[in-house]
């Protein structure tokens, strides 16, 4: 790890979402960071980075910013975060080099419109399902015209392991899965079909490229913001079924299946677990009487010796 910044307390590196949390996780960190990078570069305005600005969206404590810091010496750095902690920890060891601001829940972020060249939002879109139109307008709104957004997504390359089977590309809409999961048992887990990723975020941007699988198994979808006088489309506008498009009927027939599936395991899990806490009430109550009959025997007085057969 010669000539990289130093790595985290392992209290802040695995409380990035993407597995940091094995006795390996030093090594883990470290190497997922490097791979984000060797895939993102090749797919990133060379022309854009040089001399330019880059914003790492949703940064953590720097996994990605501090491999760049080393990948693009002529670049200069930005990351944004929920997690102060995280930046924090950014400002105070990756300084002056990278700069970190926490973001708000919601946007905007606290950048000028127009201020950065490149955005990179990696493993971000793959867990924001609330919002995520005004997200990627926000995006839109700090690029430059001309500049360039690259961003993963959880496609059907990963699938399987969201869903525990294989799904088509053409039978993904944007489906979420585990809304309502705490962040610390990993959070909401978004899919997205490629063909609906090129059709809606396709409204705000233009669409350069789409690579499925590109990076440790997520699709990456590079995005370039039109010129200035191509007004903004609304949220609403980009939430919109795309017309005439069979696809989105099917992928929200299969996600409404899907829901009530989910919904009939929930009802089976809390059932299950009436069941149990009505068990053990059942053998606490037992319990508490017998130790109230022990209690009863022992205070009666006892006699003071055998009786006599009469």
């Amino acid at each position: 790890m010669t000539g990289l910044p130093p790595l985290p307390p392992r209290e802040i590196a695995t409380y990035v979402v993407g597995g940091v949390a094995g006795d390996d996780w030093a090594a883990d960190y470290d190497r997922v960071g490097r791979e984000v990078v060797a895939a993102l570069l090749p797919l990133t305005d060379p022309e854009a980075l040089a001399g330019g600005r880059l914003l790492d969206f949703g940064c953590g404590s720097g996994r990605i910013l501090r491999h760049l810091i080393r990948a693009v010496p002529g670049t200069e750095l930005h990351g944004c975060d929920i997690d102060a902690t995280s930046v924090e920890w950014v400002q105070a060891n990756l300084a002056p080099r990278c700069r970190a601001v926490v973001a708000p829940p919601q946007p905007p972020l606290p950048f000028a419109d127009g201020c950065f060249d490149v955005v990179w939002a990696v493993s971000v879109f793959s867990q924001i399902h609330e919002g995520w139109a005004d997200w990627l307008l926000e995006l839109r709104r700090v690029l430059r015209p001309g500049g360039t957004l690259v961003a993963s997504f959880m496609g059907a390359a990963v699938a399987p392991e969201v869903t525990g089977r294989t799904v088509a590309d053409d039978d993904i809409g944007m489906s979420v899965h585990g809304a309502g999961r705490p962040w610390a048992a990993g959070g909401p887990m978004v899919l997205h079909g490629g063909w609906w990723l090129r059709a809606h975020y396709g409204r705000a941007f233009e669409v350069v490229e789409h690579r499925p699988a590109a990076m440790r198994g997520q699709d990456v979808l590079v995005l370039r913001r039109p010129p200035a006088d191509v007004p903004a489309p609304s949220p609403a506008d980009l939430i919109a079924p795309e017309p005439d498009e069979p696809r989105e009927l099917t992928a929200a027939l299969a996600d409404v299946a899907r829901l009530h599936a989910d919904h009939a395991a929930l009802n089976a899990a809390h059932d299950a677990y009436a069941q149990a806490y009505a068990d053990e009430a059942q053998k606490s109550a037992a319990l508490s009487a017998r130790i109230a009959e022990l209690e009863r025997q022992a205070a009666l007085p006892r006699g003071r010796g055998r009786r006599r057969n009469a």
